[in-house]
């Protein structure tokens, strides 16, 4: 199976340490309706999605859609105490583009504008 989004719905209750099996919906709005009802009955939901290749055990990030309840900060994926992961999705690319074909070069905008911090300072 090629590479898709899956939708989930976990459950979570405070007495247990495992967590209930996850629940997978068709679409975004079907998982957070799901978790809307399964919210009634546990402490805590978890709703998310990821991108896998179940075939090749192949998982990206969990992208958290709600959050119902009490649900463990170890099952949401952040880290209190750690650095924003959306600090590090900045990436930018230089392209040359040339009759041999395009060559893409990842240039880090940090040290561009540290490059030019220094310039103007001199």
């Amino acid at each position: 199976m090629p590479r898709r989004l899956h939708y989930y719905a976990q459950p979570f209750w405070d007495h247990r340490r495992e967590p209930a099996q996850r629940y997978e919906f068709v679409c975004a709005v079907d998982a957070e309706e799901g978790g809307e009802i399964l919210a009634r009955s546990a402490d805590g939901v978890l709703v998310y999605q990821q991108w896998a290749d179940t075939d090749l055990d192949l998982f990206g990030e969990v992208e958290v859609l709600a959050q119902h309840g009490s649900v463990p900060r170890a099952a949401t994926g952040i880290d209190p105490d750690g650095r924003d992961p959306w600090l590090d999705d900045t990436a930018y690319f230089k392209i040359d583009c040339n009759a041999d074909g395009d060559t893409w070069t990842q240039v880090d905008p940090l040290a561009e504008r540290e490059e030019e911090a220094g310039e103007e300072a001199a």
